[in-house]
């Protein structure tokens, strides 16, 4: 519980200046150019998200399995996997460009939006150092300059916001920030004199870690297609100013996602070794991850959907009329999103990757289906239910196609409020004796300074 509480709270570090820092930035810009350009910038984040899924090849969660599993690989498992990720990032990159050049050559804006942020694509190859950390329980190695120069980064968009800039200085900017920080990620990986990257790439490594990847690599394209499909949609059957107003609606309902995903990344390694020493731990444990989402999702959601008009109106201003509404719509799909991190979670531990597979499908079909028909006549409103009722295909599909019949009771017992509470403070007892520990680490520490 110790190390699972340090590696989530470097996590959760993260993802609270990604929520304040990130989110006031980033109203700050959609003011400033506007919901029409903001719309093109979000249709490009939207196209390159989609495509640049493909490039990630489901190996985020294999490749931490087989750390854990496997230490005495992890110099062939890393390097092998940056060599497929780098060059399946690159073809995702000439696709984003090709698919922009054929369909909105008429409008230079969306060729240089996309192609800017498409090179994050290959830059996001380095994310592999973040699976190894993962798996070591070290993920304050890549959080630290992350956050720092996350935060350095956007007080210089605030700059330039003051400055007058155009959109095409805030693309490049955002660029650079990724840019700077994988390259301090990989000096501090190639520090130790231990690991290599080029002696380590092996084929057969290659070929082990696409067979077993390939089913999550279509997951995961489908998860951002649902994610980021209703964007494309609305460019297509409506307008750039209507996605600019989704999005920005989107963006404060998506913030919430980091919760489950820091928990869920958090409590991987340790799943894994639980499962191993006691099936009821592990069952247990699971037990509790869905009963507090449950709960903590629902509370979200009641907050935001009571407040969102005001949130809109403080962060965006009058630009963006629409966004209140869209908004208290979105954020309920809060609710399967976090039950759905944990359970595709339990069907990666037990090695049912096209169930998670399988239910990402039935959430696609079930999200642009209903895109296409309300999207016409609701617009971005439209598009928020179409949402929350794809993500709660999703959840279905995955307790009906469980292999293990544990799902079932599981998401009943999480509807037990007297159950929720007594996690809590389960929750609050082991956070307490971690405060302990880390506190005398501390005070050790100064005492023999």
């Amino acid at each position: 519980m110790h190390k699972i509480f340090t590696n989530s709270g470097w996590l959760l570090a993260d993802k609270l200046a990604r929520l304040f820092i990130g989110l006031i930035t980033m109203a700050m810009i959609a003011r400033h150019i506007g919901p029409e350009a903001f719309g093109i910038w979000n249709y490009a984040l939207a196209l390159t998200a989609i495509v640049g899924s493909l490039a990630i090849l489901g190996l985020d969660k294999v490749v931490v399995k087989e750390v854990v599993s496997h230490p005495e690989r992890e110099n062939g498992i890393i390097a092998s996997t940056l060599v497929i990720r780098f060059g399946a990032g690159l073809l995702a990159f000439l696709v984003c460009t090709a698919v922009v050049y054929f369909t909105k050559h008429d409008s230079p804006v969306y060729l240089y939006c996309t192609l800017i942020t498409g090179l994050t694509i290959i830059l996001q190859s380095f994310d592999v150092f973040d699976y190894f950390y993962q798996a070591k329980n070290e993920v304050q190695r890549v959080i630290i300059p992350k956050v720092v120069l996350f935060t350095l980064f956007c007080i210089i968009k605030i700059v330039f916001i003051y400055l007058d800039s155009d959109l095409l200085v805030f693309l490049w900017l955002s660029f650079a920030e990724l840019l700077l920080t994988y390259l301090i990620i990989l000096f501090n990986y190639l520090r130790k004199s231990n690991r290599h990257l080029i002696t380590a790439v092996s084929l057969t490594e290659i070929r082990y870690l696409l067979l077993h990847s390939w089913p999550l690599m279509f997951t995961g394209v489908l998860i951002v297609l649902y994610l980021k499909s209703d964007q494309l949609l609305l460019d297509t059957f409506s307008t750039a100013v209507q996605v600019g107003e989704y999005a920005a609606a989107a963006r404060i309902s998506e913030l919430w996602y980091a919760l489950p995903t820091v928990i869920a990344t958090a409590l991987l390694p340790g799943l894994i070794t639980k499962k191993k020493a006691s099936l009821d731990a592990y069952i247990q444990a699971m037990e509790r991850w869905l009963r507090l989402s449950f709960w903590t999702s629902t509370m979200i959601a009641l907050a935001m959907s009571f407040f969102a008009a005001p949130v809109i109106q403080v962060l965006y201003g009058i630009q963006y009329p629409k966004s209140g509404i869209i908004l208290s719509i979105h954020i309920w799909a809060n609710i399967p999103v976090f039950l759905c991190t944990a359970l595709m979670q339990y069907q990666l531990i037990e090695g049912s990757y096209k169930t998670n597979l399988y239910a990402s499908v039935a959430g696609l079909v079930v999200n642009i289906l209903i895109n296409i028909l309300l999207i016409p006549s609701l617009g971005g409103i439209g598009a928020a239910i179409a949402t929350v009722v794809s993500y709660m295909a999703v959840c279905t599909s995955l307790v009906v196609l469980d292999k293990t019949g544990r799902l079932v009771l599981l998401m009943q017992k999480m509807l037990y409020p007297a159950e929720a509470v007594a996690d809590v403070r389960y929750m609050f007892d082991a956070f307490k004796i971690f405060a302990d520990n880390f506190l005398s680490v501390i005070r050790e520490k100064y005492l023999t300074k």
